[in-house]
Formats: C-alpha cells, structure tokens, sequence
C-alpha cells in the first residue's frame, strides 16, 4: 500500500507541475491532459486491487460510483452531450477531482496500515 502510494505521488505531481509549466508555455496544458491518462489507469487498477480490502468503505465506494458515472458518460457522450454542454467544464475537471479524492483515499488507508 506504501509504494502505490509513493507511485501515486509521483504520477499526481506531474500534472501539478505540467500545469505550472502551462502558465509560461500553453503546450504543457496538452502534456498535462496526456498525463491524466496513466494517472488514471493506474489508480483504476489499485482500486480494483484493493477493492477487497477497503470495499465497504465509504469513501471508496463514492470513488467507485464516480468512475462508473464518468465512463458511462464517457461512452454515450454524443447522445448526452446536447445536455452536458453547458457543464462541459465539470465533465472535463470529474478525472481530476476523481484523482484527487482517491489520492486521499490511498494516503489515508496507507497511513492505517
């Protein structure tokens, strides 16, 4: 749990620092949308992984249910869109409050351990 958490870290600064970067150059605010990318992946499989250990977790299962409400919008976005246009920034900044959140999650849970 300590070394997803460390991995977890690392991968969570380097949007930070990509954004930063993104205030002198606007081509690191497209480094910043592909790092996303990993970051999410990765804390997909660690959730998955430790869905038995912390599964009836509150905290873990909003994260769970808010992944599940991103892909599904994901998916059918061209038949939602129309609806989701107005809060389009919101279905944009969901993968990155949804990374924050499990970031929480994982720190508190490796602190416990």
């Amino acid at each position: 749990m300590k070394t997803a958490n460390k991995i977890n870290y690392a991968l969570v600064l380097l949007p930070i620092l990509l954004v930063i970067l993104g205030i002198f150059d606007e081509q690191f605010f497209f480094y910043f949308l592909v790092s996303l990318v990993p970051l999410g992946i990765f804390q997909v499989i660690i959730a998955i992984g430790y869905s038995s250990k912390f599964g009836k977790n509150l905290h873990y299962r909003i994260y769970t249910y808010g992944v599940m409400f991103f892909f599904s919008l994901a998916i059918t976005a061209q038949f939602w869109w129309d609806y989701l246009e107005p809060y389009g920034g919101l279905f944009y900044a969901l993968p990155t409050i949804l990374a924050i959140y499990f970031s929480i999650i994982l720190h508190d849970k490796s602190k416990e351990l």
